[in-house]
């Protein structure tokens, strides 16, 4: 059994742990070019598209990308261009929870709300939507 205490303290050392983390990550993508973005975005597109797991696969979960983030728009029309099942993430505001629903197409993309953290999704009254675990 821990002492009193040390349990907190070692949870508060790591959420300060992950908070400069992220401050350093945020710092090295702002230093990042435009075109070395999308470069890197590319490769690791390919690298994904290319992989067995991914090719074997008929449905996947993936998060629509913010423009400081690895692109995905590349995979995500591979998805749909191979007959592939395209899931992405659904947040519950205040809560941990996220769902995994089904996109019809990539254009279906703009159909999607924009919630207050700028991350399109379906809206929380979209019921008609497949989720992830509900299917095969």
């Amino acid at each position: 059994m821990e002492p009193p205490g040390e349990g907190g303290e070692m949870a508060a050392a790591l959420r300060a742990a992950k908070r400069a983390l992220r401050g350093e990550l945020r710092q090295r993508l702002r230093a990042l070019g435009a075109a070395e973005k999308q470069r890197q975005s590319r490769l690791l597109s390919r690298k994904v598209i290319g992989h067995p797991k991914y090719q074997e696969s008929k449905r996947i979960a993936i998060f629509l990308s913010m423009p400081d983030e690895i692109q995905t728009e590349e995979i995500i029309k591979d998805i749909f261009k191979h007959g592939k099942e395209c899931f992405i993430p659904r947040y519950k505001p205040h809560s941990n929870h996220m769902d995994m629903l089904k996109l019809s197409s990539a254009e279906d993309i703009s159909s999607l709300t924009l919630t207050s953290w700028n991350i399109l999704q379906p809206s929380d009254d979209d019921s008609v939507r497949e989720e992830a675990l509900a299917g095969g």
